[in-house]
Parts: C-alpha cells; structure tokens; sequence
C-alpha cells in the first residue's frame, strides 16, 4: 500500500499545521488509471490519499495494512463502474465490506463512505453493499476533475475542520475528533454477515382459498422465527439445535421400561405436565406432546398416562407402576406396534376427548385413566379405559380400588382385557430373544 500525502501549504511554502483529512481509494485493477486521475485530483485540494499501486506483494502483512488503513482513514472511496458490477469476487468487495461494516459503529449523519461512479451506473440495483445507497453518488466519468468532485473534496475538508475550536494542549497533531470511537461489534459484523430483513406479513388475496393463506402464514411463521434464531451467537444456536435434539428424542420414542426397575421408570410415565405439579400443560409441553404423537403414528395401541392430580405420592405411585407393568406385559410381543402419547388427558375424558386423540395418533385403541378421590369412603380407586377408534366397539371401562389391590393384579386384568377385544389379533406375535 502507498499512500500519497498533500497538505495545505501557508504563503512562504512551509506547511502547515492543519490537520489533513485521509482519503483509502479502493478499485477493481481494470479501474487503476481513472483511480490514478482521481487520486491526483484529490490530493491537489490537501486530503491525503491512501491508493494501492501495488507496490507491496501479496501476503498476510500486505492484507493487514489494508485492513488498518479501512479502520483509521477519514474517509472511504468506492470507485463503481462497468468493471465492479461485471465482476462477482474480487478482493476490492472485502474492502467495501470491511468499510460497510465500520458504519455499524457510526452516527446516520457521519459522512464517511463517499462512492464515485466513474461510468453511468445507476444506484438502483447495483452490486454493492447495501450501506453504499444510503448515500449521495458523486459522478465522474473516466475519473476526470469536475465540479462535482471538487464540491465533494471542499465536503470533507470542512467536516475535518468542523472538530473543536480550541483543543486541548495534549490533542495529537492529526485530530480524530470527528472519526467515533469503536465500539464492540455484533456477532454478524465481526462473520462479515448481514442478516436478512424480516419478511412482510402475507395478504390474503380476493381468489386466494383460506387452506392457502394459512399455508403462507405459516411459512411467514417458520421465516420469521428463523430470522430471529440467526441473530443468536453461534454457540447459543448450537446449544438450541443439541438441547433440541435430544429432548425431541427422549419425546418421540415410546419409553423402553424395563419391569424389574419400576421405580426408576415411573417418572417417565407421568407426561408433560408443568413445574408445579398441579396437571396444567406448558405451551411447550403441548408442542411436544404433538410432535411424540406425530412421530408415533399409526401405532395400534396408544398408551396414555394416568391423571394423578390431587393424589398423594403412594397413590401416583400404584397409578404409574400399573401402567409400567400394562407396557412391559405388551412390549414383549407388540412392541413396535404400541405408542406413548405423552399429554394426559385429565380427569373422566369425554368420549369426544379419546376419538380426538385417537384420531392424533392414528391408532385403533387407546388405554388411559385416571384416580378419583371422591368416593364417600374417601378412599382413592383407579378408573382405566381401552376406547376403540371404531365407534360400533363398544369400549371398556373399569374401576379397581387401590387398596386390597397390587399394580401386577390391575395390569393383569387390562392385559387380560387387550386380549379379549381382540387388540392385536392382526398382528403376529414378535420373538423376542434374550
């Protein structure tokens, strides 16, 4: 990099004092001779002009000096033309990018990019970055002197002269007072990214069909979200995309249990209630729930936790080892064909809530219950349901007392029940080996 120098001269010819505004010129290398005619021009009103004449070889020093340059100069020149919009890479598009990026730091009203066409290039629709048509193009055909440029050079003098009218004794020679401080810059200024915009919401057009304008709000969705997601730091998205993973996973599988560990199973049979403990379902309790569904479906057995709400420990307890033992007595022979919906369905379902939860997880029976506490002798009893998705089958349900009862007898006796309504009659059984 060569820079070229010219400063105010005072009458005696001795320069002066006064500080000099700096100018970086960067050019395709088609551009290097109307680039040389702008240089000259420019530094005949006393900016000093920083222009790569390539005298330096290429190499990491020669890069960083460049990148040093675009942080401290006053100024940055764009040289725009035929040669800049014809050519996709080039090393002249990291320099408007570094400059763009330094912006990010800057005041609206800073004047610091000050493109130059040099052909007749429109602002409209050229390739550069989106910072350059924020501001005023000046025109100089084949780079030669006009009146344009000249109003543009007495433009950055007078900015550079516009700092303090009585500096302090310390202030350094070459006065930065109009140049802003540097101030940390955002994860996609530093990766040389610029995010997209957010897109406009869609309208619903006069023929357009509602099933469609629900599809095209849901991408708007999906964009949007996506939107918001890049703005994070990397390392905050790939902890999102893991944690993500995992848990999707943990949801989506029916829960391999295991009948000789009861106790270390039984939590996983509880659902996706809240942190409370009170039976309420979090907004992404619910997400979940439906993509575990999703992902199972068209499974023949849908197993369902038991509501316990309100219930003592003991009782939730009996409650979830009747549903451990019901799935591990399927699993040995059924297991691909059985699968865990997540969500509970609450205290005495509607016949309407089990048909629209069948009907989600696309299965031909569903097993739930729950445990009622307002029996008068104020003893707890469990209410268990095997609902057929075809109406014409009429459903089973029963109620056994918790106690006098063990969690093996009442899981018997629903397995017992399976095997009646003729569940996995269709079906082969699988053998299993150990």
């Amino acid at each position: 990099m060569i820079g070229w120098s010219a400063r105010a001269m005072s009458d005696d010819g001795t320069a002066t004092t006064t500080p000099t505004p700096s100018l970086f010129v960067s050019y395709a290398s088609e551009d290097r001779e109307a680039a040389r005619r702008l240089r000259d021009a420019i530094a005949e009103h006393g900016i000093e002009v920083w222009y790569d004449e390539d005298a330096l070889t290429g190499g990491d020093a020669w890069d960083q000096k460049i990148r040093r340059r675009i942080r401290e100069c006053d100024y940055f020149m764009p040289v725009i033309s035929h040669a800049t919009e014809a050519r996709r890479e080039g090393y002249f598009r990291r320099e408007w990018r570094q400059a763009a990026e330094r912006t990010l730091d800057m005041a609206d009203d800073v004047m610091f990019i000050v493109p130059v066409s040099i052909d007749d290039i429109t602002e409209a629709g050229s390739r550069v970055p989106e910072r350059f048509h924020q501001v005023h193009w000046t025109k100089c055909p084949e780079g030669e002197a006009n009146a344009a440029l000249e109003e543009l050079c007495h433009r950055m003098l007078h900015d550079e002269e516009a700092g303090p009218a009585a500096p302090a004794p310390q202030t350094p020679p070459r006065s930065r007072a109009r140049k802003p401080s540097r101030q940390p810059q955002t994860p996609a200024a530093k990766n040389g990214k610029q995010l997209p915009p957010y897109p406009s919401q869609p309208q619903r057009k006069p023929d357009e069909p509602a099933w469609l304008h629900a599809f095209n709000l849901w991408v708007w969705i999906v964009q949007c979200g996506y939107r918001a997601y890049r703005g994070f730091p990397r390392l905050l998205r790939w902890m999102v995309i893991v944690w993500f993973f995992f848990f999707l996973v943990g949801r989506c599988q029916a829960p391999d249990i295991q009948i000789d560990t009861p106790t270390e199973s039984a939590e996983s049979l509880t659902g996706l209630s809240s942190d409370e403990g009170d039976g309420s379902v979090s907004g992404l309790g619910k997400f979940l729930g439906a993509v575990a569904d999703f992902a199972q479906a068209g499974r023949t057995f849908a197993v369902v936790p038991i509501t316990t709400d309100g219930a003592d420990e003991a009782t939730s307890e009996f409650a979830s080892e009747v549903l451990l033992n019901l799935i591990g007595s399927l699993q040995s022979s059924y297991r691909d064909h059985i699968s865990f919906s997540p969500l509970p369905l609450g205290t005495a379902p509607s016949e309407t809530e089990l048909i629209t939860r069948i009907g989600r997880t696309e299965s031909a029976f569903l097993f739930s219950g729950w445990v009622d506490l307002s029996a008068e002798d104020g003893l707890p009893r469990l209410h268990l349901i095997i609902q057929p998705a075809d109406r014409t089958i009429s459903a089973w349900r029963q109620e056994f007392a918790i106690e006098g009862n063990t969690p093996e007898t009442v899981a018997a006796a629903v397995a017992a029940q399976v095997e009646e309504m003729a569940v996995f009659a269709d079906i082969p059984a699988a053998i299993t080996a150990e």
